[in-house]
């Protein structure tokens, strides 16, 4: 899929027609992720999460306690109580684990949802700087290998997106 754009990408920049339009490219994700809004959200975000997060690194340091101890009291303790002591660092690594997949799931529906919130944002500001400037024709900066800065109107956008309401 990716060749069939560069392709296309080069077909057009090689044709007569191609000379006489006027073409730009835009980093939608660093668009986005660099908005004043993305930014908003990442603080938000971070405050939301940090209880989780505390509890997570609280565990992990529990099992890491656990281990030590398991280490320096080895070689005195019975086999079944090394093993029982096996098993409740198995238990809480295991919980550390689910807790970890809970945290990342909901973090990533959380992004996801605000992603969505602003995606129309983002089209609306590159449609204003795309008819502003009157380009004839705005590219994804994936989809081209090699570009000179100036034809990039990324900046462009996130100060227009940071402007939208």
């Amino acid at each position: 899929m990716k060749s069939i754009k560069l392709a296309f990408v080069a077909l057009l920049l090689l044709s007569p027609l191609a000379q006489a339009q006027k073409i730009a490219v835009v980093d939608p994700l660093m668009a986005i992720q660099e908005s004043d809004a993305a930014k908003k959200y990442a603080k938000e975000a971070e405050k939301l999460f940090a209880p989780k997060i505390k509890q997570l690194k609280t565990l992990q340091d529990e099992i890491k306690g656990l281990e030590q101890k398991l280490q320096k009291d080895g070689p005195t303790l019975t086999e079944s109580q090394r093993e029982s002591r096996q098993l409740e660092i198995k238990r809480k690594f295991e919980d550390l684990q689910l807790q970890d997949r809970q945290l990342r799931s909901e973090k990533a529906r959380s992004d996801q949802a605000e992603l969505g919130k602003m995606r129309p944002k983002l089209e609306k500001a590159l449609d204003e700087v795309s008819k502003e400037l009157n380009y004839d024709m705005v590219l994804e900066r994936g989809a081209v290998p090699y570009l000179k800065p100036e034809f990039d109107i990324t900046r462009k956008v996130i100060e227009r997106m940071n402007k939208l309401k």
